[in-house]
């Protein structure tokens, strides 16, 4: 006999995200998973490994990405290079400097 850990689990039908999962276990596509019990398995394996993810982990994911994307989107753009701007007049700096203030005080 193979080593085997039995358990059962109960669905409470009053609760209604509980009946919610009992019936999609009613109906669940054995051909497509195999068996409830290895839908339940791979379920559970598939939680618990996500639990073991760090939030830093999930970071760096996100920012992966957001990187790939914003790649394809310039890659799709082709953008052309635009004409050098000439030197800006001391006026002209010194009001681009203060709008950067501005902006940055919108973080606050």
């Amino acid at each position: 006999m193979k080593d085997v850990y039995k358990m059962t689990v109960r669905f409470d039908l009053n609760d209604a995200r509980e009946r919610n999962l009992a019936e999609f276990m009613q109906t669940l596509d054995v051909n497509k998973y195999h068996s409830r019990n290895q839908f339940v398995i791979d379920a559970l394996a598939d939680y618990v490994d996500l639990q073991s993810i760090t939030r830093e982990q999930h970071e760096e994911d996100i920012r992966s990405i957001i990187r790939e994307e914003m790649r394809a989107c310039f890659a799709e753009a082709n953008f052309a290079p635009q004409a050098v701007n000439p030197a800006l007049s001391a006026e002209q700096q010194e009001e681009n400097e203060q709008d950067i203030m501005d902006d940055l005080k919108l973080f606050d």
